[in-house]
């Protein structure tokens, strides 16, 4: 348990890191870190951990990359980003930019100017789906009702363009069947999986590790939202872990629908309950199929 106290002493050190960002450090100072605190280092990493959800050195690497994100959307060229940063080179920004969201430096720059979004809307078993996709792979799979609403498509289309207002949408349903033909493939058991390429073009070290756990589940599989808290090394953050399902930007492909309560019952799900035990309900006939052969 975290005291008054104790939370306020992590706020300071919190505080602490962001200030070495700040001033343009390019590796997380420890000794200068621990200067702040009156535990034992391991016990500060422990704490840190449970207040913050992830270590010191880790919420440095964050903070460093929402330092560059910030400038670059404010404008800032690419080099003088890396540096503020506390990046060695535009190489390794540019690195730490592709891995977390997909784009160059200079595309997140421009709020997605170059970035050339495809998508298209899909009717399958489970009731129309929209499926959106860069050059380097699916970036959205979203379930969008039973049957066509011209009202939520245009809602849908419309969220796409406040998140990327400077990347280039286009609908094309034909470049993105291959994308449909295998969900449905999926959906009609005629595929073990639906593992398209992906282009996760958002989402926090956190959450990116939430959804690789989940992306390691079979069909008829479920794990609790502690038992995925557990794996990734923060027991904790339960709360969190849920958080991160909700936020998951690619249904089925991320199988956010495999987590469940503690209880075995069904949480809230980003499209709706309904949608999650349906798809649970055909991965759990999947499985049963399976076992009978």
């Amino acid at each position: 348990m975290i005291t008054a106290h104790d939370s306020e002493i992590l706020e300071r050190l919190a505080a602490e890191i962001r200030q070495q960002v700040a001033d343009g450090l390019e590796f997380f100072d420890v000794e200068r870190f621990m200067a702040g605190a009156p535990w034992s280092r391991r016990q500060t990493e422990r704490l840190f951990r449970a207040r913050y959800l992830t270590s010191p050195a880790r919420y440095f690497r964050d903070c460093q990359w929402d330092r560059a994100r910030e400038l670059l959307m404010n404008g800032t060229d690419v080099l003088t980003a890396a540096n503020q940063a506390g990046f060695a080179s535009m190489g390794r920004l540019h690195d730490a930019v592709v891995t977390r969201i997909g784009m160059t430096p200079g595309e997140l720059r421009r709020r997605g100017s170059g970035v050339h979004i495809k998508y298209g809307f899909y009717d399958t078993q489970i009731g129309i789906v929209l499926i959106a996709a860069t050059a380097r792979g699916v970036c959205a799979v979203r379930l969008c009702g039973l049957e066509a609403d011209t009202d939520r498509f245009s809602e849908e289309v419309a969220a796409f363009r406040a998140e990327f207002s400077g990347a280039t949408l286009e609908e094309d349903i034909h470049a993105l069947q291959p994308y449909a033909d295998q969900l449905v493939a999926y959906l009609e058991e005629r595929s073990p999986s639906f593992c398209p390429p992906l282009d996760i073009l958002q989402g926090t070290t956190f959450q990116r590790e939430v959804w690789s756990q989940l992306q390691q589940t079979q069909p008829g599989e479920t794990l609790t939202y502690t038992e995925i808290a557990r794996r990734i090394g923060k027991p904790e953050a339960v709360r969190a872990v849920a958080n991160a399902c909700a936020a998951n930007p690619l249904a089925i492909a991320i199988p956010c629908h495999r987590a469940v309560r503690s209880d075995g019952t069904l949480a809230g799900y980003r499209w709706g309950v309904e949608w999650k035990e349906r798809l649970l309900e055909i991965e759990a006939e999947r499985q049963r199929i399976a076992v009978q052969a």
